[in-house]
């Protein structure tokens, strides 16, 4: 397979050389990078790669200190061989950074009483820049959490999960932000038997669903609801906006749920809630 680096600038592409290219083989057993390379003076690379339906494969380049990927990719017995673009940027530490939506799956109450939530961000730099962070704030980018979150854990996120840090109430991101939306996952537990829990908000997202199989939760604030049936199953569902400095207050009632249903709903629900954002945003 071939493929060029290039770096974005203006609304133009010019090629990269002398990159550090590392080609990565994605399998369940043995998931790691098997081969790397230099782009030439006109930014093209090239892999010796052995065709295999099964496997997939990620190139990436770096570029003052980030890591950039393109596209998957599986290599086919039949031609043409794959061609990967991996596009990079220059990095700034004022690359304005919105946060275009914000969404919530919270589950009923587990029979301990807890109840599982994802918090999912999701981010877009719209600008040529990758976001990096300042020598006095490091963190690219960060957000409040709740007070009595437990558990507070990253979910599946489009950064590495070191990069994504946890500390006095907050979250934030120790990486490099390229161009483009990016989804950060943020999941936690409410305590056992809660009746009311609030949710800070510190940025306004004027996209936000929250979701939940417990149609007795109520949500207070911007919100209207709209329940929605997903696989032949009913879910109470809210659509509205975030605004900064007004916390978003979620009621609930005391009806517990089946411990299989929590991980069944998450899988469900993340896949739709990604796909309300492009649809609304397109």
């Amino acid at each position: 397979m071939t493929g060029r680096v290039v770096r974005i600038t203006g609304h133009d592409t010019v090629a990269v050389s002398s990159a550090r290219v590392t080609l990565h083989r994605v399998t369940v057993t043995s998931p790691g990078p098997v081969d790397s390379t230099v782009s030439d003076h006109r930014g093209r690379f090239a892999f010796h790669v052995a065709a295999d339906s099964g496997v997939v494969y990620l190139v990436s380049a770096r570029m003052s200190g980030i890591e950039y990927f393109a596209a998957p990719f599986v290599v086919h017995v039949e031609p043409p061989a794959p061609v990967v673009v991996v596009l990079v940027s220059d990095t700034s530490s004022s690359a304005p950074v919105k946060l275009i939506a914000r969404h919530l799956i919270v589950s009923p109450a587990a029979t301990d009483g807890t109840r599982e939530v994802v918090d999912l961000f999701v981010l877009d730099n719209a600008g040529p820049r990758t976001r990096v962070g300042q020598r006095l704030q490091p963190a690219a980018w960060q957000a409040k959490l709740p007070r009595f979150a437990m558990n507070v854990h990253g979910g599946n996120s489009d950064f590495a999960p070191d990069a994504v840090r946890f500390g006095e109430g907050q979250v934030a991101l120790f990486a490099g932000i390229p161009p483009g939306q990016r989804d950060i996952e943020v999941d936690y537990q409410i305590p056992a038997n809660s009746t009311r829990f609030e949710i800070p908000v510190d940025a306004d997202a004027p996209i936000s669903n929250i979701i939940s199989a417990d149609r007795g939760m109520r949500v207070l604030g911007a919100f209207t609801r709209s329940d929605t049936v997903i696989e032949k199953k009913a879910y109470a569902r809210w659509q509205g906006t975030m605004t900064a400095g007004t916390a978003v207050v979620l009621t609930f009632g005391s009806r517990g749920t089946p411990g299989w249903l929590v991980p069944a709903m998450v899988g469900v629900m993340a896949l739709v809630l990604v796909g309300v954002t492009w649809r609304t945003l397109r």
